[in-house]
């Protein structure tokens, strides 16, 4: 009887070479993987990049008029640049101006007017601070050039020359003018607009929500030779909220982000 013989088994060793390369290839991958993941997490964690809103160009928006000075060319919107420097064009008067529905609390309603947008922005802060115990008054907002200039001719003759130039704007380069600023006091302050008015309850509310609303303190404390007028906590402007917030959280005022260019 014959004694079978083993078949030998040809493939084992080729086995054995793919299994090797196959354990080092799912290593390989799961290195990658690991690496893939990691990385992807850090992108996901990494803060998206700032991204400043843009605001309109200074030699842009303004040409030299008859009197030397620059007139804006752009008065209809809510970042025009009107101060010592930029005057706003002859007989300007919005065209969309509104009484905002806010308490008045001893105030002239004929003195509230603002433009359409800005007067419900404003009832917007006023519903707010209410709603948190701070009740403010809406003193004075849209100003003619007539009115203007009947208030600068009165401060000339009762607060002088260096007081008017401080806190009064020559007519044609009011902001009241513009229909976006209003001048905001409290009855708890006797409605009174003077530099105290930032240090009451109210004044500081004002200073640190108004910005949620699309408005700005104007001509804060601390940038007076920037704005080229004193210190005024009652006068906020409306720019829009993406812009406010901005100027806000930077601490900057409008002559810094709208300057000449270098």
């Amino acid at each position: 009887m014959r004694r079978s013989k083993k078949k030998k088994f040809k493939y084992g060793p080729w086995i054995i070479i793919f299994l090797i390369f196959a354990i080092g290839l799912a290593f390989f991958m799961r290195k990658d993987l690991i690496k893939f993941n990691s990385t992807e997490k850090s992108e996901m964690t990494k803060p998206e990049k700032e991204k400043s809103p843009v605001f309109p160009g200074y030699n842009d928006t303004a040409v030299e008029s008859e009197n030397g000075m620059l007139e804006v060319t752009n008065p209809s919107s809510d970042l025009v640049l009107v101060n010592k420097n930029r005057k706003l064009p002859d007989g300007y008067e919005p065209t969309d101006l509104t009484y905002p529905i806010v308490p008045l609390h001893g105030a002239s309603k004929d003195k509230t007017l603002m433009r359409k947008e800005a007067a419900h922005a404003l009832e917007n802060l006023f519903q707010t601070a209410e709603a948190n115990g701070i009740i403010l008054t809406p003193v004075s907002a849209y100003r003619s050039y007539d009115r203007q200039l009947s208030l600068y001719n009165y401060y000339l003759q009762t607060q002088g020359e260096e007081w008017t130039q401080a806190y009064s704007a020559v007519p044609g380069t009011s902001e009241h003018q513009t229909g976006l600023s209003i001048d905001v006091s409290s009855p708890n302050f006797g409605n009174k607009l003077e530099a105290e008015f930032g240090d009451t309850k109210e004044g500081v509310w004002l200073s640190d929500h108004a910005h949620e609303f699309g408005f700005v303190i104007r001509y804060p404390e601390d940038k007076v030779e920037v704005t080229g007028y004193h210190y005024e906590p009652w006068h906020i402007r409306y720019v829009g909220k993406e812009y406010s917030t901005y100027l806000f959280e930077k601490d900057l005022v409008l002559e810094e982000v709208i300057a000449p260019n270098k």
